[in-house]
């Protein structure tokens, strides 16, 4: 649990008290922005590596530390299910989608900046990682599940905000308009009437490919992760 602690730790400081800080500008005056994205990289894997193993260690302990808080129902897991599903769909139509929130946008902006998977969130790939979190936080109701996957939450939410500052302090009006129609939050925006959802935007050939890469977990889920997924 001390490892898994301490991996959380390495992964939260990393990705929160780096980035959007005059820190984050120090490293890249002193060693380039091409650099500063390579070592960045590579310490967030490092980070999401370690944090992998230690939870899977604390898992498997018997030492007491991993205190066990409940567990959760059938129709919980159920619901979960579902919202599984809708954290995979973004986050894979986010990869796969042209967006003003990721950074080949900081290049070519895209030609249309609200537009399929963005109506429902202007980052889906973190909305996505961010459900799909807090869904095995609730249903995992033990101390090393909450650690592990508060602090993939944590790094969601509070780096949407930062991507959010970044790119109004670069695009200006056009980003403005941007959040003005479009939410953090998935069907935020859809819901207050600021966008409309339009499903044939979000490519029919990207829906199959994320239901496919979510069958192949949820059936494989039990290999994978030592867990049933329902």
């Amino acid at each position: 649990m001390w490892t898994l602690a301490l991996a959380c730790a390495f992964f939260l400081c990393i990705h929160l008290m780096v980035p959007g800080t005059t820190l984050k500008e120090q490293i890249i005056g002193g060693i380039g922005a091409t650099a500063y994205y390579i070592l960045f990289g590579l310490f967030s894997i490092v980070g999401i590596v370690w944090m992998s193993v230690a939870f899977i260690i604390a898992l498997g302990n018997q030492d007491g530390l991993n205190h066990v808080f409940w567990s959760a129902p059938l129709f919980l897991r159920i619901i979960a299910l579902v919202g599984n599903f809708i954290a995979v769909l973004l986050a894979v139509l986010g990869l796969l989608t042209p967006s003003p929130t990721n950074l080949l946008s900081l290049r070519r902006p895209p030609d249309k900046t609200v537009y399929g998977v963005i109506r429902i969130s202007r980052h889906p790939i973190l909305a996505g990682i961010g459900l799909w979190a807090l869904i095995h936080l609730v249903c995992n109701g033990n101390l090393a599940s909450w650690m592990f996957f508060g602090s993939l939450l944590a790094v969601c939410a509070i780096g949407a905000n930062n991507i959010d500052r970044k790119r109004m302090a670069r695009m200006g009006e056009m980003y403005a308009s941007v959040k003005k129609r479009t939410s953090i939050v998935p069907f935020v925006a859809i819901i207050e009437g600021r966008t409309a959802f339009i499903p044939d935007e979000l490519g029919y050939a990207r829906m199959f490919l994320a239901a496919s890469v979510f069958a192949v977990l949820a059936v494989l889920h039990e290999l994978l992760f030592a867990i049933r997924a329902l």
